[in-house]
């Protein structure tokens, strides 16, 4: 069986677009939990940034529709429930 983990050099300091630089995310689309404050925000930023399309989901709605300002390439989305 072979070690799915791999050294990279990302550490302590690396960013989300360090991160991302090089990386084919081509035609996917990718969900961030947490997207109220953090992380999440971050790295929905940075995924928007680079044209990938992002779906977002957080325990706080009124602290997610905050967010989406920081996140955007295009007009802001309408951010609602599902069912």
């Amino acid at each position: 069986m072979s070690n799915i983990l791999e050294a990279t050099s990302f550490g302590a300091t690396s960013t989300t677009d360090d991160v991302l630089a090089g990386a084919n995310l081509t035609g996917k689309r990718i969900l961030v939990t947490g997207v109220s404050a953090g992380i999440g925000v971050e790295t929905a930023r940075s995924l928007a940034a680079h044209g990938r399309h992002v779906l977002g989901a957080a325990r706080d709605l009124n602290k997610a529709k905050l967010q989406p300002s920081r996140c955007e390439r295009t007009p802001r989305p309408t951010v609602g429930t599902s069912s």
